[in-house]
């Protein structure tokens, strides 16, 4: 089998975690069902269609019931604290001379939070955001447009991420995904990509 000479990181769920439940504090503060609605406003956002600002002042202007103002929803989406264990993971990875790459989806505001607050482009040779892609995981086409920019076989190419759906459409385009639960911690995560240059 091939040798792993690139990796792929999810970022939320494996580098990065939630500080507080999203749906649970969205419903509080718009009422049940609130959150829902602003999940899949933002999917147009996660594919790079309308920026997360306009996507949330529309699914407030439709939503029949009390709402914060955008401005406080959108720190929501900034209530994000980096696993510094697990970004240690990557930064070894990357000593190893391995090709370390971020696979994520996030919108416009995430991506600028992401670089300009939280540091991500230090710790990366290249990153892949969907809503620059124009596309986002599960879709097959979104780890094809990266093996099409890396130009290496999908054999030799690993994957990280904590959503089985994301990991099986990976494999399905033939990288080497494992499927990381984010309650296990960096240990296992370090375990894990271990398992990957190891096959």
């Amino acid at each position: 089998m091939s040798r792993v000479r690139a990796l792929l990181w999810d970022a939320d769920g494996v580098l990065q975690h939630n500080e507080l439940d999203w749906q649970e504090r969205l419903d509080f503060v718009g009422g049940e069902g609130f959150a829902e609605v602003l999940f899949v406003a933002e999917l147009p956002a996660l594919r790079g269609e309308t920026s997360l600002r306009a996507a949330l002042q529309q699914a407030v202007d439709g939503w029949d019931g009390p709402t914060p103002s955008v401005e406080e929803l959108l720190t929501l989406w900034e209530r994000t604290v980096v696993d510094a264990d697990a970004m240690r993971i990557v930064d070894d990875t990357r000593a190893r001379g391995i090709l370390t790459c971020l696979a994520t989806n996030q919108q416009d505001h995430r991506v600028a939070w992401m670089t300009e607050r939280l540091g991500y482009l230090e710790h990366f040779d290249r990153t892949y955001w969907s809503s620059r892609m124009g596309v986002i995981k599960p879709e097959e086409e979104f780890f094809r447009f990266i093996l099409d920019d890396l130009g290496i076989d999908a054999s030799e190419v690993g994957f990280i991420d904590d959503l089985p759906v994301n990991v099986a459409a990976a494999q399905a385009v033939g990288i080497r995904a494992i499927c990381h639960d984010p309650a296990s911690g960096a240990a296992v995560l370090r375990r894990e990509v271990a398992e990957l240059f190891a096959d």
